[in-house]
């Protein structure tokens, strides 16, 4: 009988420190844990009211480029946003107002991000070669010779 009572304690420690644990994380696990998946949720309004957006999208550079955002929406890479060729629009207008020159990148692997020949790419997208285009197109920029708002030569 006398181990008995051990296995009693042990299972009474045992409860108390069940109990303990889940009063205790009533109380400091925040209510929006969880909610989405395994985080905080709350946090995801936390971040972006400290760090302001650096992207703003195709229709935000249509603000003052109208007919460029026009000629682009016509064109071969109307599904590409500004952004991807250009630097995030945080870096060219802060608060409405523009700050530096929109930077862009000119190199050919911007270019051959997607347009490299790849066997996975479906057959009806514009892929090259790029040892065998024009003599190899390494060191040189693509848009030396296609206009990157409408590429066809």
């Amino acid at each position: 009988m006398e181990s008995a009572r051990h296995v009693f304690r042990v299972l009474f420690l045992l409860l108390v420190v069940v109990v303990i644990f889940s009063v205790g994380r009533t109380f400091l696990v925040p209510k929006s844990y969880g909610a989405y998946g395994p985080y905080r949720f709350d946090n995801v309004a936390e971040q972006a009211a400290i760090r302001p957006p650096q992207h703003g999208g195709s229709a935000s550079c249509g603000a003052c480029h109208a007919e460029r955002l026009k000629a682009v929406a016509a064109g071969a890479h109307r599904r590409v946003g500004c952004e991807v060729c250009h630097a995030p629009l945080a870096r060219h207008v802060q608060d409405g107002a523009r700050i530096a020159a929109m930077p862009v990148d000119r190199s050919f692997t911007l270019c051959a991000r997607c347009h490299r020949r790849i066997e996975g790419r479906p057959a009806a997208f514009p892929q090259i070669v790029l040892a065998q285009h024009q003599g190899g197109v390494e060191g040189t920029a693509c848009i030396d010779c296609h206009a990157p708002h409408s590429p066809k030569l």
